[in-house]
């Protein structure tokens, strides 16, 4: 319960600051993230109903799709922030989950084009293969 801020950080986003912290008592280093929260985002479901906006179904959909590679944490990291960004700068009460899907296809396609294969792939219920033969056509393009 005693520690002490020994550095902050504004998230380049605005939307979290993270601080590093030491325990006054065991001298242990660790850091927090402060998360600007507003009022709840809600999400339109496909069939209607609605939920409040989980940031971590969307991060453990990037987790499904970016293999395990050295980058995986940082480039989820990268995901996530653009992702929140562009959803808070967009979005203050409602969303479809289309669009987040949306949202979250465009960033993967920036920054690791076989992730967005994979994550489209599920998103969007392939079934055959000239649904990937397709998308990467388009990919391509």
């Amino acid at each position: 319960m005693d520690t002490k801020v020994t550095d902050t950080r504004t998230a380049p986003d605005h939307g979290s600051i993270r601080r590093r912290r030491r325990c006054e008592i065991c001298g242990h280093k660790f850091s927090t993230v402060e998360v600007y929260c507003r009022t709840a985002l809600v999400v339109i479901k496909r069939n209607g109903s609605e939920e409040d906006f989980d940031g971590e179904k969307i991060a453990q959909g990037l987790q499904k799709a970016i293999k395990s590679d050295g980058a995986k944490e940082r480039k989820i990291e990268i995901l996530m922030q653009n992702i929140l960004r562009h959803i808070r700068e967009h979005y203050s009460k409602k969303i479809p989950t289309e669009t987040i899907g949306q949202i979250v296809m465009e960033e993967l396609k920036r920054i690791d084009p076989i992730a967005y294969l994979r994550f489209t792939s599920v998103y969007k219920n392939f079934r055959e293969a000239y649904e990937f033969e397709e998308e990467v056509r388009n990919l391509e393009h």
